[in-house]
């Protein structure tokens, strides 16, 4: 139990939304585990987050790859704006997260109907924070470190100095299969790892069995008197990594740790940007960017094999070295073995630095490539949340002067060719694929 305790509640609301303009394309994929045999089609449509002037608003598209759109055709403008939009495929959803600095926020679910139109199919209401998520099992996660615990009697726990622990974790669990209903669960972080620190978590990472895998951010408390909405305290074991295994009910099974890379998470201010995927085969890749400037491990990553309980002693990849002294600040899985990765500018980043070179690696071969043909790193203003479908990474960017464009990614050569436009956007927040 935590101090900040509040009543969740569930407003459901389903409506049917289109425009003619917006009619569905179902597209024909290939299924790995069958060689090149086409998959049944499905109905299904690109969905869209975009910014303009005054509003969020949410698009209907059925082929990214060519033409334009103008907001004007939008299917929906949300009355709130500043959704970080999830995506998930069984089922396959779109869900918007949303914080309104203390007060409770609209989280909105989209689905798609058997025509192939974007459906708002839920809603329900966030109170608490996040700075990570991702999807477990029938679940939309989000998570927040640095909460006070309680007693059974609502009384603050406190540390040897009498001062308030900060080591809580608490987590929204949306339910996506029962009405988008959320449950808030929560539990207590300090001495996970035997070093008597807390840890901040970072990703969700669904390993099909039961758990989910999480970054540990292992910290000193947090300063109470530090300004900012980041979880953690001082970071006083730089070159090392953690990674916890959890069921639904936030039982610990098991740690992973390792000397070879640093913390697995992304920094900018609040955010803690998940760097840990899972590949088709099942094994997962733990990636550290190496955001502490006191580390001595390059920017890289470690593999955990499918089902194992400890990382693959054989296996490291030194990234930064390849990348030709570059760090990353986020990760992207694409298909196969393929990654992309958000760049630093910087050889030497700061903590607040411009990130907006962008590399694939094949984590299989250990090899990097720097992503051509989209815009030049100092004329991109923006990116936003891609959507990797069918073999190629579709990835939002906002060129200097020019309209927001979806960018399609091939990662076996990491050429990029400029696809669809939005006219009257300023950016486009994010595009996932859903189907029915």
């Amino acid at each position: 139990m935590f101090k900040k305790n509040l009543k969740q509640t569930v407003v459901t609301r389903l409506f049917l939304a289109g425009c003619s303009a917006c009619a569905a394309l179902a597209f024909t994929a290939c299924d790995p585990d069958n060689g090149d045999k086409p998959e049944k089609e499905k109905a299904g449509a690109f969905f869209l987050s975009v910014t303009g002037e005054s509003a969020e608003y949410i698009l209907q598209v059925n082929n990214p790859e060519e033409g334009s759109v103008s907001i004007a055709d939008n299917v929906k403008t949300l009355e709130m704006s500043g959704y970080t939009w999830i995506f998930n495929n069984k089922p396959s959803v779109a869900i918007g997260l949303i914080y309104r600095q203390g007060d409770p926020g609209v989280g909105l679910g989209y689905t798609v109907t058997a025509d192939g139109a974007l459906h708002e199919s839920g809603q329900f209401q966030i109170a608490s924070r996040f700075t990570s998520y991702g999807f477990f099992d029938r679940y939309a996660l989000s998570s927040v470190g640095g909460q006070t615990p309680v007693d059974a009697q609502g009384n603050a726990l406190t540390d040897a100095g009498g001062n308030a622990r900060t080591d809580g974790v608490t987590f929204n669990f949306i339910d996506l299969e029962n009405g988008f209903s959320l449950q808030e669960k929560s539990l207590t972080t300090l001495n996970m790892t035997g070093n008597g620190e807390q840890a901040t978590f970072s990703g969700i990472v669904d390993m099909g069995n039961g758990e989910f895998l999480t970054g540990l951010v292992m910290s000193k408390p947090r300063d109470p008197n530090a300004t900012g909405g980041a979880s953690s305290g001082t970071i006083t074991y730089p070159d090392s990594v953690w990674v916890a295994a959890f069921d639904a009910g936030l039982n610990l099974k098991r740690i992973y740790r390792d000397n070879r890379i640093s913390y697995s998470s992304g920094r900018f201010r609040s955010a803690y940007y998940s760097q840990i995927g899972k590949a088709e085969n099942g094994d997962v890749y733990v990636f550290s960017g190496s955001y502490e400037t006191a580390t001595t491990r390059p920017a890289g990553a470690l593999r955990i094999l499918r089902n194992a309980t400890a990382f693959d002693a054989s296996y490291y990849f030194n990234i930064e070295e390849k990348s030709g002294g570059y760090r990353f600040r986020r990760i992207w899985y694409i298909a196969e073995n393929y990654f992309l990765l958000e760049i630093y500018n910087d050889l030497i980043p700061s903590a607040t630095a411009a990130a907006t070179r962008y590399g694939v690696v094949d984590m299989s071969a250990k090899t990097f490539r720097w992503v051509t043909g989209i815009p030049a790193f100092d004329k991109i203003t923006a990116t936003g949340q891609p959507a990797a479908y069918s073999g190629k990474m579709y990835f939002p960017v906002t060129e200097d002067g020019a309209n927001p464009a979806i960018y399609v990614i091939d990662p076996a050569t990491a050429l990029a060719v400029k696809g669809l436009s939005v006219t009257g956007a300023t950016t486009v927040n994010a595009i996932g694929r859903l189907t029915e």
